[in-house]
């Protein structure tokens, strides 16, 4: 059979899944994308595509082994990892393990075991009602943070200072948890990293680190991050270190990896890690810009068989994640916009949003009305160049 003739089977054909969709193409392979809704932008770039809950483990495989896959990937959505584990394992094909996939999506296992590792001394414990939901709260203190075990986006995520806020958050974590059940946490203060990184036959390569800064009015979602990120050389270690031990502790030998820590002066803690890629064009496009490994092209490689590559010492380069802040209210105009396509080091100016429609304060990730991405040579660098974007680019609302 040749490469031309294998088939990719892709869980998820929203637009992060897009890129990979594409880039499978390019790869000479065939795609089949499966997805719970019948109407998705992933679908128009693939040779295939089914309705199918990408949760929903023995339907995919029905329809992975109806179609005769030869690679299945679940590379920007955590809900979808261990169902493409679980199909790999049952059909002989490349993949992390079903067992691995469950430590790096149930955010209270993988807390577990890396405080049973000795990596962490983070408060937590989980609840599933409203009894074993005071005994957390009692044991873990205020603040605290309450989440989903089960979920991503920063959906269900809620930070909880005071005991009056404790039962409409524990409900409303709830909501996005499969699982019933969500996951009670120290709260951690300081400035908000990710890690992402490339594990190789076991030997793992950190590849991008960026510092995060978040909205003034859901401090829980994201609104920019910035490569390099702007800590100590010594702190930097620190989270690359740590983000090793907990990718080994977690059972991964092979695959991607995207994971959130909290600095806090020389003091560094796991927020969660996952064994994907992240979203927002991280993974897809920022990554492989300041490190100059193509983490997509590679992990592509592996599900479909073939042996991943060493990478060389990773390039350093810089990029900008600006995630818009806008007011709330009806969209009149959009001024600017292709002036600020054509400024230098914007690689993407996406909107969610268009005139007519009426923005609104983002309550999660998927609610952000758009963003800039921004590379360059420096983190000086990009940060100018969002700014001089920012002023380009202008809304009016009503």
């Amino acid at each position: 059979m040749t490469q031309k003739q294998r088939l990719l089977h892709v869980l998820g054909g929203g637009q992060w899944q897009v890129p990979t969709i594409r880039r499978a193409r390019a790869l000479g392979y065939r795609v089949l994308v499966t997805d719970l809704y019948a109407d998705r932008p992933g679908y128009a770039y693939a040779d295939y595509h089914e309705v199918m809950d990408i949760t929903n483990r023995e339907g995919t495989l029905s329809v992975a082994r109806r179609y005769g896959i030869d690679g299945i990937i679940c590379d920007t959505t955590d809900v979808g990892v261990p169902t493409a584990a679980y199909v790999a394992e049952k059909m002989g094909l490349p993949g992390i393990g079903y067992e691995t996939a469950l430590r790096f999506t149930d955010k209270y296992r993988m807390r577990r075991l890396v405080a049973e590792a000795g990596l962490q001394e983070t408060r937590f414990a989980q609840a599933k009602d409203a009894k074993e939901l005071d005994a957390a709260a009692e044991y873990v203190g205020f603040p605290l943070v309450i989440k989903p075990v089960d979920s991503q986006s920063s959906r269900g995520v809620h930070i909880v200072r005071q005991a009056e806020q404790l039962r409409p958050c524990f409900e409303d974590a709830l909501r996005y948890s499969k699982q019933r059940r969500v996951l009670v946490e120290e709260f951690l203060p300081g400035t908000e990293a990710t890690v992402e990184g490339l594990c190789v036959g076991g030997r793992y390569y950190t590849l991008a680190i960026s510092d995060k800064a978040h909205y003034a009015h859901r401090p829980e979602v994201a609104r920019r991050l910035t490569y390099p990120a702007g800590f100590a050389p010594h702190v930097l270690k620190r989270l690359a270190d740590l983000n090793e031990a907990v990718v080994h502790t977690l059972g991964l030998t092979n695959g991607v990896t995207h994971a959130e820590y909290m600095v806090n002066g020389d003091d560094v803690r796991l927020v969660e890690i996952a064994a994907r890629g992240g979203g927002s064009r991280v993974y897809s496009h920022i990554v492989p810009h300041v490190s100059d490994i193509d983490v997509l092209d590679a992990y592509l490689r592996f599900v479909m068989g073939e042996k991943l590559p060493q990478p060389q010492a990773p390039r350093r380069r810089a990029a900008n994640l600006e995630f818009l802040d806008l007011p709330s209210g009806r969209v009149r105009a959009i001024h600017g916009l292709e002036e600020t396509r054509r400024l230098p080091g914007i690689a993407e100016v996406l909107l969610e949003f268009g005139v007519g429609d009426t923005l609104r304060p983002p309550g999660d990730d998927r609610a952000r009305p758009g963003f800039l991405l921004v590379f360059g040579d420096t983190r000086a660098e990009v940060l100018e160049r969002t700014e001089r974007a920012l002023l380009t680019l202008r809304t009016e609302v009503a």
